[in-house]
């Protein structure tokens, strides 16, 4: 059941939790992979790595319910297509960076479907107005 301060239904908060909890994992594999199997130069690590740590930084904040997260994720779509990219110009494939991509895009069309930015929004605005309430009470 909906509150002010719990906007999100049991649905939606299992889909902010497990979504971004699966996303995660995933990234986290292909960034492991990444680190094994492909054999660049010093900086390519550095900057495809960063991108992993990006787009693991938007499924935990997805994962915590963040409102920031949904524009971190429309920004990991772009991150992991251009990984994608990279793996694809260098003559090679990973089936786990293309699962990435489409967990990705899956993620943010369901999110956007369940009506949770609005919800994430709302509950971040019943938390300032609590703890505006309290502000001088305490």
């Amino acid at each position: 059941m909906a509150s002010a301060l719990r906007p999100l239904t049991n649905r939606q908060q299992d889909i902010c939790i497990y979504g971004g909890l699966f996303g995660a994992l995933i990234t986290i594999t292909c960034l492991i992979q990444h680190l094994t199997v492909a054999n660049s130069e010093y900086v390519f690590y550095t900057l495809i790595a960063s991108a992993y740590l990006f787009i693991i930084i938007s499924f935990c904040l997805l994962a915590f319910q963040k409102p920031i997260s949904l524009i971190f994720l429309c920004i990991s779509i772009l991150l992991s297509i251009g990984i994608e990219i990279v793996w694809m110009r260098g003559l090679a494939f990973s089936l786990i960076v293309l699962i990435l991509f489409l967990y990705t895009v899956i993620i943010v069309i369901v999110v956007y479907a369940e009506q949770i930015p609005l919800r994430l929004k709302q509950k971040k605005q019943a938390e300032l107005e609590e703890a505006q309430r309290w502000k001088g009470k305490i």
